[in-house]
């Protein structure tokens, strides 16, 4: 079950620019980002555990982020 709403990644396509949008457009951006944001959270998690926390801070998503070349 996708995590990311429909319409949040509409409205994201739409600030960027679109004038018109496809509701494939906007399932494909979502499937991508939630793709994406495993693989950073999967990472983050690596990186408090690897620093002995169970709990996860900013830091290691932002440490995530960059492992991925991904703009903040």
């Amino acid at each position: 079950m996708p995590e990311i709403k429909l319409l949040s990644m509409y409205r994201i396509l739409k600030k960027a620019g679109g004038d018109r949008v496809s509701e494939e457009s906007v399932k494909e951006l979502r499937t991508t980002l939630e793709k994406i944001a495993y693989e950073i959270s999967a990472n983050a998690v690596d990186l408090s555990h690897h620093a002995g926390r169970k709990t996860i801070k900013s830091e290691d998503i932002q440490l995530a982020v960059k492992s991925f070349n991904l703009k903040k």
